[in-house]
């Protein structure tokens, strides 16, 4: 669905200006990735709003996004399961409670496996030349360690399934 949609957008924005823009593959890949998060944010903003936890999962959404660029991580072979799974994780993280002593501890280990690890699984995906990565761990391990000050078991939560996709070594798949 979301393939046939940026193809056909792309085929469109190549025959109102031909001169001024990239190829067609060019486009069509910008623009799967582009719709691809914009129908997982939207399905998910859906979601949430049905289960009336919109603030919480939006909130722990913003988070896993923000850990993602920063740290990196294990990708699935497939663009239709991260979807798919990503949906799940995000709109089922603010039903996962956990102690203030459990939110501390597990916010704690998983910053240990973010300074680690972090940033990981970035070759063949991002752009970003290696001279920055120290940067992009310092940028996460702050992210991730903000819940020290928050102590929500919605953040930890995503903060435990992040701390788990940079465990794998692979890179996973396209």
């Amino acid at each position: 669905m979301i393939n046939k949609l940026s193809m056909g957008l792309a085929t469109y924005l190549k025959q109102v200006d031909a001169q001024n823009t990239p190829s067609i593959d060019v486009m069509k890949y910008s623009l799967y990735i582009i719709l691809h998060n914009l129908f997982t944010i939207i399905s998910i903003t859906l979601v949430a709003i049905i289960f009336n936890e919109p603030m919480a999962t939006l909130m722990g959404l913003m988070y896993f996004i923000l850990l993602r660029i920063f740290a990196g991580g294990f990708h699935l072979h497939s663009s239709t399961w991260c979807t798919v799974l990503s949906i799940l994780f995000v709109c089922i993280a603010p039903y996962i409670h956990f102690t203030q002593m459990w939110t501390l501890i597990i916010t704690v280990v998983s910053v240990g496996i973010i300074a680690i690890l972090a940033p990981r699984n970035f070759k063949g995906y991002a752009r970003i030349p290696e001279k920055y990565y120290p940067f992009l761990k310092i940028a996460a391990v702050l992210i991730g360690g903000s819940n020290l000050f928050w102590k929500d078991s919605t953040l930890t939560s995503i903060l435990v399934l992040q701390s788990i996709l940079l465990l794998p070594k692979e890179k996973g798949g396209e």
